[in-house]
């Protein structure tokens, strides 16, 4: 009788260490899948738009993410995602593109890489060409991407006059630039030259603004300091004169006007020089975001 419990104890035990066995190895598999995947998402924000209707904005965002999203090796978070986390940062209600702004915009979303850009249509690309009075409406286009792993972002930018159509182009080629691709042939196929003369391109080059004001800026500070040596010079002589001379009063009153005069202009290029920096600084010539 006690060998026949023993027996059963034995083969009772047996059964429960069996069923443990069966359910660690069942659920070993389940651990593995718990496991994170090694994966770099990148995140692209809605473009803002000037010039044009937040329709258009829209379309021509949409044809650039189709080209970014084939192009791409990594995964594109969803827009419905994107949008709900970056609400209310300054990315999102106003198209920031500075460095603070991407950067808010890369943590909100925990992302590897983020995309933000700008598309502007404008018949003045820049405020001196309008004064100039060259008529040259164009598309710019402008993207920022920050890598996690850096502290700046990488900028591309591109101008563009011409037809929608070969602007579009344009625009779905970047896509294909920004992720180190060689664009297909069915883009670069039907590219299509913008319209912008040589005279246009120079003087809608940013260097070219920046080169106008400080070349007047510098002209007004030469003459500023031309002409306050000519006042001092001038002052001098007309306080060396000699008080006995007959021909005192009438020398001096001569100096003197000539140093009022050289005061005068040396006043009025101090004006011109500070003018022509302080239009450089409020009109963004002298911002490097290009």
């Amino acid at each position: 009788m006690k060998k026949l419990l023993s027996l059963c104890v034995f083969l009772g035990l047996a059964f429960v260490f069996g069923q443990t066995e069966s359910t660690q190895e069942e659920a070993e598999p389940d651990i593995l899948q718990a496991e994170p995947q090694d994966v770099s998402p990148i995140a692209a924000v809605q473009f803002s738009g000037s010039g044009i209707t937040d329709l258009e904005t829209q379309t021509l965002f949409n044809r650039f993410l189709e080209e970014l999203t084939k192009a791409s090796d990594d995964p594109l978070i969803d827009q419905a995602n994107i949008n709900e986390k970056i609400a209310g940062l300054e990315i999102e209600s106003t198209g920031c593109l500075s460095d603070e702004c991407l950067k808010a915009g890369l943590d909100a979303l925990s992302v590897q890489q983020l995309l933000a850009g700008t598309i502007n249509f404008t018949k003045n690309e820049s405020p001196i060409s309008s004064i100039m009075g060259l008529d040259s409406p164009k598309y710019r286009v402008k993207v920022r991407k920050l890598d996690a792993a850096k502290s700046k972002p990488k900028k591309y930018s591109f101008r563009y006059k011409g037809e929608p159509d070969g602007f579009i182009t344009e625009l779905e080629i970047l896509a294909w630039e920004i992720m180190g691709k060689e664009p297909p042939e069915r883009l670069t196929g039907k590219r299509k030259p913008s319209q912008e003369s040589m005279v246009e391109k120079i003087v809608e080059h940013p260097m070219f603004d920046k080169a106008i004001v400080l070349a007047v800026a510098g002209f007004a500070g030469s003459s500023y300091v031309k002409n306050t040596g000519g006042a001092k010079t001038s002052r001098d002589a007309a306080n060396a004169q000699d008080i006995t001379w007959s021909g005192y009063q009438s020398a001096y009153d001569a100096h003197m006007k000539s140093a009022d005069s050289a005061q005068m202009k040396a006043n009025l290029s101090l004006v011109a020089a500070i003018g022509a920096l302080a239009y450089g600084y409020f009109t963004g010539v002298f911002s490097d975001d290009d």
